[in-house]
């Protein structure tokens, strides 16, 4: 294995484990074993790819067509539920001067709901969508004209089109991110804005083990990536999103010279180093829980995506799992690993044990606040002792 960012020698693994299910970013089940390389060089964390990456990409990854209003739910506030779409148009409203009549793509963009909440908020907006699937022809048809949309190979025409280029949650699929990147500027006219969304592994230690997430970026990585693919004024925001990366940079005029760039590598390194021995150490912790204090007991896990089934899938004893439980309204109507998605005021009073499949940084913080779950007394699960969420950003 060779860094995908900067191409030097990976090494052996620093983490990898065989025997049970990995888990995709759509926080599906697969048959796969999960090894995460880290670079020396720059600090970027890998991941092999999927096998046949174009056909799951195609095929396979559809996010969010269940229905016409999926959404994620990026936080509660104040009892009313904001929507992950929503607040990334938001942020890119306060990070981007958008010209009337700009012309914006969204790149990678799968049903495009940020770009469809951003045009509801600025319908001056010229827009335009691109994926690598033609899953979301439906979808793109009610904001976008034909003309203004593509799959699989950018058109031609849209060569130095674009006065903005937006991409959420797409580079870390990337197999190569530096060509990635290079593909979006060559869409960018000079001096063209990128505003880019990614998962921050150092806010999100779930993304180290995503499976089909082939690149965890560092900051470290994050620069010489978008150095080498030709960008300047690289600004990298770790508040702006609670558990993203937001990166804006602007198409340099003509080719920038690779720099040496150590700043912080060593740190991130260790770091990496850091969250391979916590996900090493998190199945045997979950083991002993459910068998040391929920064996016998009727149990629920509290979060139905990644961390949910995570937890999930490593229980010995599936069957004493009632439900899944989760605050947004959209996951009511699926069934996960063949279990339930209610309401959190559904649970019932027969379950003694609640298993927190949340971002470890904030599960306390949310299970506290979550008042059906304390109506009577339970114990609870969490993936991070108290002394490490109480350390993580």
């Amino acid at each position: 294995m060779h860094c995908p960012v900067c191409a030097a020698p990976s090494g052996a693994p620093i983490y990898r484990h065989e025997g049970s299910p990995s888990i995709t970013s759509t926080a599906r089940v697969v048959a796969a074993p999960t090894a995460v390389y880290v670079c020396a060089a720059c600090a970027h964390l890998h991941t092999p790819l999927v096998d046949d990456i174009g056909a799951y990409y195609d095929v396979a990854y559809n996010v969010h067509l269940e229905s016409d209003e999926a959404d994620d739910l990026y936080d509660v506030r104040a009892g009313v539920p904001v929507y992950r779409a929503r607040h990334q148009a938001n942020v890119v409203l306060e990070k981007l001067a958008l010209a009337h009549g700009a012309s914006v793509l969204d790149y990678g963009c799968g049903k495009s709901m940020t770009l469809q909440a951003l045009r509801a908020l600025r319908p001056d907006l010229d827009c335009c969508v691109f994926d690598v699937s033609d899953a979301y022809r439906a979808a793109w048809d009610t904001f976008v004209p034909r003309a203004n949309q593509a799959s699989f190979v950018p058109p031609a025409a849209w060569e130095g089109r674009f006065d903005a280029v937006l991409s959420f949650f797409a580079l870390e699929h990337a197999a190569d991110p530096v060509a990635f990147l290079r593909s979006v500027r060559g869409l960018l006219r000079p001096g063209g804005a990128l505003h880019l969304t990614i998962p921050n592994v150092r806010r999100n230690t779930g993304d180290f083990i995503v499976v089909d997430h082939v690149n965890h970026f560092m900051p470290s990585s994050l620069r010489r990536a978008f150095r080498a693919a030709g960008f300047t004024a690289v600004r990298i925001d770790e508040d702006a999103h609670a558990a993203a990366y937001v990166v804006d940079a602007v198409r340099a005029q003509t080719p920038l010279p690779l720099e040496a760039d150590d700043a912080g590598v060593a740190g991130f390194v260790a770091d990496a180093r850091g969250y391979a021995a916590f996900w090493s150490q998190a199945g045997a912790a979950l083991a002993a829980f459910e068998r040391d204090v929920a064996r016998g007991r009727r149990s629920a896990v509290y979060g139905s995506a990644f961390y949910g089934v995570f937890i999930a899938s490593r229980l010995a004893d599936p069957g004493a799992l009632a439900c899944f439980l989760d605050r947004n309204p959209h996951q009511h109507a699926k069934r996960v690993l063949g279990k339930p998605v209610l309401a959190p005021e559904a649970v019932g009073d027969d379950v003694e044990v609640v298993y927190a499949g949340l971002n470890p940084a904030r599960a306390r913080d949310i299970i506290a606040g979550v008042a059906p779950l304390h109506r009577r007394e339970r114990q609870y699960f969490y993936l991070a002792p108290r002394e490490i969420a109480a350390a993580t950003p």
